[in-house]
Formats: C-alpha cells, sequence, structure tokens
C-alpha cells in the first residue's frame, strides 16, 4: 500500500498550482480528518491515520484542473492520485464531494472516506457546524441550491456515524474536531 509522505504530498499539491484559500482550506480539512482518525483509533477501530492525513490534504487536488478542461470534482483528483502511484488515496478523494452523498457509487464508505468527507463538511476557511457549512454552500452555489438541500440529511449521518463509533455525543464529536481546527 502506498500512501506519499508529507513531502511527496506536499510536492503534489504544489504541482497542481492550487490557490492559497484551496491549500489553507485542505491543510483545515487535514487538521480536522488527523483528529478524527485519532478518536476512531482512540476508540480501537484500526484506520491508517497517514492515508486519512494525505487524503484531506489532496482532497481538492483537482479544483484548477476541472476548472481547466472540465469533469467531475473528486474523480478527476482521485484518476490523478491513481496515475501518480497513489491508489489508496482514490476513493477518500472521489467520495469527499457533496455530490457524493447523493451517489451509491460514491458514497463514502470507509474511515477513511467517512473521516475526509465528516471534515469538508465541517471546514471552509474556518471551522463550521454542518448546517452553516451547508448554508454557505446554497449562498454561494444557488444554483445547486436543491442538491445542496438533499445532502444535509446524509451529511449529519455521516458525522453521527462518527460520533457512534468513538462513543461521543456529537456536539462532544464537533467540539473536539473544532479544538484540532483551532490547533494551527
Amino acid at each position: 500500500m502506498a500512501v506519499p509522505d508529507r513531502d511527496t504530498v506536499r510536492q503534489l499539491l504544489a504541482d497542481a498550482r492550487l490557490p492559497h484559500g484551496i491549500v489553507v482550506h485542505s491543510e483545515g480539512v487535514a487538521r480536522v480528518a488527523r483528529a478524527g482518525a485519532g478518536l476512531v483509533a482512540e476508540a480501537s477501530i484500526p484506520v491508517d491515520g497517514a492515508l486519512v492525513e494525505a487524503a484531506a490534504l489532496l482532497h481538492d487536488i483537482d479544483k484548477e484542473e476541472i476548472r481547466r478542461s472540465g469533469g467531475e470534482h473528486g474523480v478527476v483528483g482521485a484518476r490523478q492520485l491513481e496515475a501518480a502511484g497513489f491508489a489508496e488515496l482514490a476513493m477518500p478523494v472521489a467520495s469527499h464531494p457533496l455530490q457524493a452523498l447523493l451517489d451509491d457509487d460514491r458514497f463514502p464508505i470507509g474511515w477513511p472516506s467517512v473521516l475526509v468527507a465528516v471534515a469538508d463538511r465541517h471546514v471552509a476557511q474556518e471551522f463550521m457546524t454542518i448546517d452553516d457549512r451547508l448554508d454557505d454552500m446554497k449562498t454561494r452555489h444557488p444554483e445547486h441550491v436543491e442538491s445542496i438541500e438533499s445532502a444535509r440529511r446524509p451529511a449529519h449521518a455521516l458525522e453521527e456515524q462518527l460520533a457512534e463509533a468513538t462513543g461521543l455525543s456529537v456536539g462532544d464529536l464537533v467540539a473536539r474536531l473544532r479544538a484540532a481546527w483551532e490547533a494551527t
């Protein structure tokens, strides 16, 4: 199993020439996903923290490619990572977008995918609740209001799945994830 080390991840991010805001967002998602992986591990559930962190850092690697050439966000990034020799990162990257929550073939399954998707639902340029994040997305993307609203229930279901697995209430889970985001 090939999971890129941090230097390789940083090089992949640099090669993607992502705007600073996307890199900052990805770093926040990685902090939150890594904390979630730690909580899962504390609950004696096996999870590869390095895979989760790498996938979280690279989850938006395709943003500039999609702007240039089109394609489906997440799927393009998964293909890029597979081509680079990091197939293990493909599913967490492919399944993180909001629209994957409405797609049986891409719905996040397995802890790396769940952790990246949950973290991405909480992090924009700041840490937010899932509802605040989705409301923000509706404001920024009014053309997608219906699909964003349709994804609200599955987004909360993933958060609840993580809370249950870690033995925390949803409120306590969110507080722990927020603390990880704040610990820069």
